[in-house]
């Protein structure tokens, strides 16, 4: 990760939690030795998904003081590891949404997120996790229906004379295995995840991540392309087909303008006035999806325009900063 993101971040957390700070008999916040993580589990070092090896990471590692604050949203390796497993193992959908929601909460604790690190985790996610998302080819009706017709087609061909001799107690006898398969089909459905909840849980997830994102004011010739990179890898959730619905494109994208924009109204002034010039012209020739999603309603300022506005606002502050004018 980079280390110029340090200073930042420092920066960042002091303007955000500022008024959290107590003057009136302010005790220090002593972290309990065996709260903090020891040389021993290094958080560097892969898992091992045993049942050892897991316990020992939930413990050592995850459970720590700064895991969800320090470490998680500079380094994505866990989840990522996680996922890698998933897939490996051909594991069913409600292992992916417990991986998300055990990352999930962790990273609510966090006041930031890198955007580097973030875009090493969307970058990869689609590829280790579209087999969640494919649609059966046949819907639970047209199963139903294959089961029944076989079962009747097997009680027909071998129970022929039991049907002529009694055709009652015959149906009977069908109508019992008939409810005895489907529920037991019914049970094995009800433990995958439905797909759409599936979904839902991962957007989730990329609304909390994106809505804690941070540039670095001290590496602002490469801020174009970590915003540029961030939204094309979420259109590249859609062509996976894990946020195939437009208006849940749309709500990623708009949380992404606006942790955006809080970002220069809150770092603008130091950004230099060459940043806006060179955001504005790339942004204009940009084939960005989510400048081509229309707004709820004609007279809705749309994301382009809400973007413009506030870089020229930052460059206004840049200038008047380079002045010695604090706006």
């Amino acid at each position: 990760m980079k280390i110029n993101f340090i200073f930042f971040v420092f920066l960042f957390c002091l303007t955000i939690c500022s008024h959290n700070v107590k003057t009136e008999n302010h005790q220090p916040n002593i972290i309990p030795q065996h709260e903090l993580m020891t040389p021993h589990a290094s958080p560097f070092i892969p898992i091992e998904f045993t049942a050892t090896g897991l316990s020992n990471f939930f413990e050592n590692i995850y459970n720590k003081y700064g895991y969800g604050q320090e470490f998680l949203p500079n380094n994505f390796s866990h989840m990522i590891q996680f996922l890698e497993y998933g897939k490996n193992t051909k594991q069913k959908g409600a292992y992916l949404k417990s991986v998300v929601k055990l990352f999930g909460n962790k990273l609510k604790s966090a006041s930031y997120v890198n955007s580097y690190a973030f875009i090493d985790l969307l970058e990869i996610f689609p590829t280790l996790t579209k087999h969640y998302f494919v649609i059966p080819t046949t819907s639970i009706l047209e199963q139903n229906k294959k089961i029944i017709n076989n079962i009747l087609y097997k009680n027909f061909l071998s129970r022929f004379t039991v049907f002529k001799q009694d055709p009652k107690a015959f149906f009977n006898d069908i109508s019992e295995n008939v409810l005895k398969t489907l529920n037991k089909q019914s049970n094995m459905t009800d433990k995958h995840v439905n797909v759409e909840h599936l979904k839902q849980a991962v957007i989730r997830f990329l609304e909390l991540g994106i809505g804690k994102l941070i540039w670095s004011p001290q590496e602002h010739e490469n801020i174009w392309e970590l915003f540029y990179s961030t939204a094309k890898h979420i259109e590249t959730f859609a062509t996976s087909n894990i946020v195939n619905d437009l208006d849940d494109m749309d709500d990623l994208f708009w949380s992404l303008i606006h942790r955006f924009c809080f970002f220069i109204e809150l770092a603008g002034q130091q950004l230099p006035v060459e940043f806006y010039t060179n955001f504005r012209t790339k942004l204009a020739s940009s084939d960005l999806l989510m400048f081509n999603i229309k707004e709820q309603e004609k007279s809705i300022k749309t994301k382009e325009l809400h973007l413009v506005h506030t870089l020229f606002e930052g460059e206004a502050k840049s200038r008047a900063y380079k002045n010695g004018i604090i706006l």
